[in-house]
């Protein structure tokens, strides 16, 4: 689904909706839009990169991101985590095929103001979105230790790099610090993959995870970290 160009409408909720499954994701929107004459899916994607992109841009932020856990490469915890550190104004609700229970810590930690299990997104997801529109978790979510989107953020905004602990400092990998030495000595992820005997898709895979153990979500900010901090 491309973006929705209409202005906004007093009372309408604009959602995005995430889910790396192309069936799933247009039976999702279906479903979503059909729930509630106030709800309107604004874009879907099935990549994280765009969906991030998205919540970033305060022209396509959507009230409410609905996000599959599962993604592959990158699960929808770490895009989670990723909006949340930047922003409280997205309402993001987590929705997976498996047990809750499994994804329940990682949800709450990545500052998402829900988690539903899809078997039962038609009893629960009008609930969920209209709370996460105003950055709430809903009564039920809340007493399973779901916080506001504002409260969320303001842990999650502040953390890291901003305070890194000596923990953080060490806990980049030889071969993640070996490619950011190499970055930063102007080095291109070609240059790097092949001086290491690696793909480009694993250069990118190492400086996703440095990202995530540094608190930030770019190369550049990575890389900034790592000079703040003397990493490398």
């Amino acid at each position: 689904m491309g973006l929705e160009n209409k202005p906004d409408v007093m009372g309408v909720i604009r959602i995005g909706v995430l889910d790396n499954d192309p069936f799933a994701l247009d039976a999702m929107c279906a479903m979503i839009a059909a729930m509630s004459r106030d709800f309107r899916v604004v874009w879907s994607t099935g990549s994280p990169a765009v969906a991030i992109e998205h919540c970033h841009n305060a022209h396509t932020r959507p009230d409410v991101l609905v996000l599959d856990m599962a993604l592959g490469g990158i699960t929808g915890a770490d895009v989670c985590r990723r909006i949340r550190r930047r922003t409280s104004a997205v309402g993001i609700v987590c929705v997976t095929s498996y047990s809750t229970d499994v994804y329940r810590a990682e949800a709450i930690a990545a500052g998402a103001q829900g988690l539903l299990a899809k078997e039962r997104l038609s009893a629960d997801i009008v609930d969920a979105v209209r709370q996460a529109a105003s950055g709430e978790p809903t009564a039920v979510q809340a007493a399973a230790g779901f916080r506001d989107a504002v409260s969320a953020y303001a842990l999650l905004s502040g953390t890291v790099p901003a305070r890194m602990s000596e923990d953080m400092k060490d806990s980049l990998s030889a071969r993640e610090k070996d490619i950011l030495r190499l970055y930063s000595q102007r080095l291109t992820t070609d240059e790097i993959a092949q001086r290491l005997g690696i793909t480009k898709g694993s250069v990118f895979t190492y400086v996703h995870r440095a990202a995530d153990k540094l608190g930030v979500t770019s190369r550049r900010e990575v890389l900034e970290a790592c000079a703040r901090y003397d990493l490398l």
